[in-house]
């Protein structure tokens, strides 16, 4: 059995896709999303191991900082070109960052809720030396 922590953010934010081709061409212009990225990370206590709200606060900063352009109450975050996939990617390996690469860690960012992309991180067990190594 294993035990996580789920954390759920949002942030409104613009991004491109410079080589889609047809029919999706559309996605080359700047569009807007409102990005949702929901996390779990593995712990290994049942009392708060990694505090929520503290954990979440500090995946929406990580999140904004992903942002080609400064972080602006009036305006969205511009990813640029990044994918759900490489934002997926990048939450990922700043989770595991944070709380360590020996816990499994498995993040989803989606467009307005509904099509989107994820990654997991999941700790390889460490291998026997196979004999003539």
């Amino acid at each position: 059995m294993s035990s996580y922590v789920h954390l759920v953010t949002q942030v409104e934010g613009l991004h491109h896709w410079p080589n889609a081709e047809h029919p999706e061409q559309y996605l080359r212009a700047s569009h807007r999303h409102l990005f949702v990225v929901t996390a779990q990370i593995q712990v290994f206590t049942h009392d708060r191991e990694i505090e929520i709200n503290a954990a979440t606060r500090w995946m929406t900063g990580v999140l904004a900082s992903f942002a080609d352009t400064p972080v602006d109450a009036d305006t969205p975050l511009d990813f640029g070109p990044q994918s759900c996939e490489r934002l997926a990617a990048r939450l990922v390996d700043a989770l595991t960052g944070r709380y360590g690469r020996h816990r499994q860690a498995r993040c989803t960012v989606t467009e307005d809720g509904l099509l989107g992309a994820g990654v997991t991180w999941d700790p390889a067990p460490a291998k026997a030396s196979e004999p003539g190594s």
